[in-house]
């Protein structure tokens, strides 16, 4: 899994507040839910959800722990 996957992962959801599985596919990412696992063995608290054919995950708040993630990863 390469840095760059996961700096856009996360950089989409300091942005946005979420990321999706499709938006990740179009940015040659498929591994989104590894990515995700990855975070949360890191502290990153999200929701997921099935929404319209795509998988969601969607964060509340964190946004220091975002910014050191992203820190973290480049």
């Amino acid at each position: 899994m390469k840095t760059k996957q996961k700096v856009f992962v996360l950089n989409q959801l300091l942005k946005k507040g979420q990321v999706s599985r499709n938006t990740c596919l179009s940015h040659f990412i498929s591994r989104l839910g590894a990515i995700m696992n990855l975070f949360k063995e890191s502290g990153l608290k999200f929701e997921a959800e099935y929404f319209k054919g795509d998988y969601v995950y969607k964060i509340k708040g964190q946004k220091r722990l975002l910014k050191d993630l992203v820190n973290y990863y480049q």
